[in-house]
């Protein structure tokens, strides 16, 4: 089979064994026990997150997609500035999780793997291996929304773990309006190497902060601010259909 010829089909079959894998991991690690997200993130390694980029690496080396997924570095340098926005978000995060006071030792390690580990392996499936497969169907603008109403949904499988659905969509929700930026990104940059670290730090952060009012608006207006930005990112994908074009990209991001 010539995977280049049908990435779309090929990355939907490892999307849904990726999903298998990390979802089934997190049951049984809970043993199917109602637990809370921020308890297990802090307690305990999640290995069906290693396990999902063990897969990932393997699947994506045996096509040869590394390449093809964006694992490389940023089609221009000049273009890193359009990460000036997130970075703010991340620097005020920051600045509320240093004024709440970090957990002990032990809990910060734990919270920093597991977030990488999740950082990369959901990055590598949708901005990666979905991202690819979508694109080369569908062209990019349909793609982003494509790849980001999945990563949305996907989220809601986490009440299978916790319980607690109505958390789990209105966390889904978040994600939904993640997806759209860091695709939006992920397109302007021609990697997906900063999304990583933008997903892990993203992550580790909100953890770090737990839960709180002024917290939670912080969140929405930055979500929401991100969410249209990224949608300005991808004004000038949205009368096409063509496949990823580095080149188009390139140009449109000097605008």
């Amino acid at each position: 089979m010539n995977a280049s010829r049908k990435p779309w089909p090929i990355s939907l079959g490892i999307f849904t064994i990726w999903l298998i894998v990390v979802v089934g991991g997190g049951l049984l690690q809970v043993k199917g026990q109602p637990t809370q997200l921020d308890e297990l993130v802090k307690s305990q390694l999640i290995y069906g997150v290693l396990a999902a980029i063990i897969f990932l690496s393997g699947i994506i080396t045996y096509f040869n997609w590394w390449n093809k997924i964006g694992w490389k570095g940023p089609n221009s340098s000049r273009n890193l500035r359009l990460l000036s926005l997130p970075a703010l978000f991340l620097f005020i995060m920051l600045l509320i999780v240093l004024f709440t006071g970090l957990p002990s030792t032990r809990v910060l390690l734990i919270v920093i793997i597991n977030t990488l580990m999740v950082g990369i392996s959901e990055e590598l499936m949708f901005r990666g291996v979905l991202f690819y497969g979508a694109s080369s169907s569908f062209g990019i603008w349909r793609a982003a929304w494509i790849t980001a109403a999945i990563f949305g949904l996907v989220h809601t499988l986490n009440s299978l773990i916790t319980g607690d659905f109505s958390a789990s969509v209105l966390q889904a929700f978040f994600a939904g309006m993640f997806g759209v930026w860091a695709v939006a990104l992920r397109v302007r940059l021609d990697t997906v190497i900063p999304l990583i670290i933008i997903h892990w730090l993203w992550d580790c952060l909100a953890f770090l902060a737990g839960s709180s009012e002024r917290l939670g608006l912080v969140l929405l207006f930055f979500s929401f601010l991100l969410f249209f930005y990224g949608i300005w990112l991808l004004r000038g994908f949205r009368s096409t259909v063509a496949p990823f074009d580095q080149n188009r990209c390139a140009g449109l991001s000097r605008r």
